[in-house]
């Protein structure tokens, strides 16, 4: 759910800056022609203890943070769940509280506008104190000026996903009700893409045929497509602008296995990033953050144990694994640890650097 979706050969396509499009080579990223994007000292913020505390690297803390959004400039934004708050870390590594007020109820998806000036977010209660399936509600917050948060949309199922696309319009994943939809803020019409609403299941199919299980993050494929992480179906599925949906990884069995990504397994994968021709997938139940790159798939961070070990790559422990985001420089992903709701003391927010 990353701001940066698509690095391009030596160029960059910001696909929620600058641009809804594909790559238009078969290069891989390079990622040391891009300028450096800076990132706290320390790679860990929060505790073990969950809290509302706004401050420095040592006094911030979380509760159940599940998503993130990083900046240009590489400002992180946080989906701080059960402080029903967005947060702000600067690359100083400060925190401070950007959204919290009454009625704004569990936040989840974030995503930022094409200019950069406006973050959206999905609550999965709305603005009238009421939280169910389908109470789902995006909402617009200036980032410029006083900063002024208004509702756009309420009562629209959960999706938890979102993605700005470049002509303003936003794609939502909706888990409760199993479909892709986009938004058009500008008129609040929402149209489906992919899916049928309330029919889970599997069909790699074109528009309504097509089936979904409790779909969650996406991101940009080099080709323009979008990526989704299809949860209960523990597969990454492919959507066209058309509404074409096929399978790009996972066989649909839940497991670990690594190797050729025709053989593939995941379990309940809930989020993607893509750098060029490779895709990061947040593989929630395993504890691991994987890497697909030429018709392979790796684990890349964490030993796949749930746990807390600051440390990098497959040395570390992480365990909620939920939203993640690339810096702009393609150099580092941003990790929402949370306690998957279950009050375990996993209150963190991270970044890893990638292999």
């Amino acid at each position: 759910m990353s701001m940066l979706k698509t690095i391009c050969g030596r160029g960059v396509m910001l696909i929620s800056l600058a641009g809804l499009g594909a790559c238009h080579n078969d290069h891989d990223a390079d990622t040391t022609m891009l300028p450096s994007t800076p990132v706290p000292s320390v790679p860990v913020l929060g505790s073990s203890d969950a809290g509302l505390t706004d401050g420095g690297l040592a006094q911030a803390r979380f509760s159940n943070p599940v998503n993130v959004e990083v900046a240009s400039d590489g400002t992180v934004y946080v989906a701080d769940y059960d402080n029903d708050a967005v947060r702000r870390i600067r690359p100083s590594g400060q925190v401070d509280t950007l959204i919290k007020q009454a009625n704004f109820q569990r936040p989840f998806g974030l995503t930022l506008a094409p200019d950069g000036n406006s973050l959206f977010v999905q609550t999965d209660g709305n603005d009238k104190g009421e939280r169910d399936a389908n109470t789902g509600t995006i909402w617009k917050m200036t980032l410029t000026g006083e900063g002024a948060l208004e509702v756009v949309v309420r009562n629209v199922g959960r999706p938890r996903g979102l993605l700005a696309l470049a002509d303003g319009r936003i794609a939502l994943s909706d888990l409760a009700h199993h479909t892709i939809r986009v938004l058009n803020p500008a008129t609040k019409a929402i149209t489906l893409l992919a899916g049928q609403a309330d029919q889970a299941g599997f069909a790699d199919a074109t528009g309504t045929a097509a089936r979904f299980s409790r779909p969650y993050g996406m991101a940009l494929s080099a080709d323009g497509a979008l990526l989704v992480a299809d949860q209960n179906n523990h597969r990454i599925r492919k959507v066209t602008l058309n509404g074409v949906v096929t399978t790009y990884a996972g066989t649909g069995g839940a497991g670990a296995q690594n190797g050729a990504i025709a053989n593939a397994t995941f379990n309940a994968p809930q989020d993607v990033a893509a750098i060029g021709n490779t895709v990061y997938v947040a593989d929630h139940n395993n504890f691991v953050i994987r890497k697909i790159h030429n018709s392979q798939v790796s684990s890349v961070i964490g030993n796949g144990s749930a746990g807390f070990i600051d440390a990098q790559g497959t040395a570390a422990a992480i365990f909620g694994g939920e939203g993640m985001a690339l810096t702009p420089d393609g150099r580092h992903v941003w990790l929402a640890d949370g306690n998957n709701g279950d009050g375990e003391p996993y209150n963190r927010v991270r970044y890893f650097v990638l292999p």
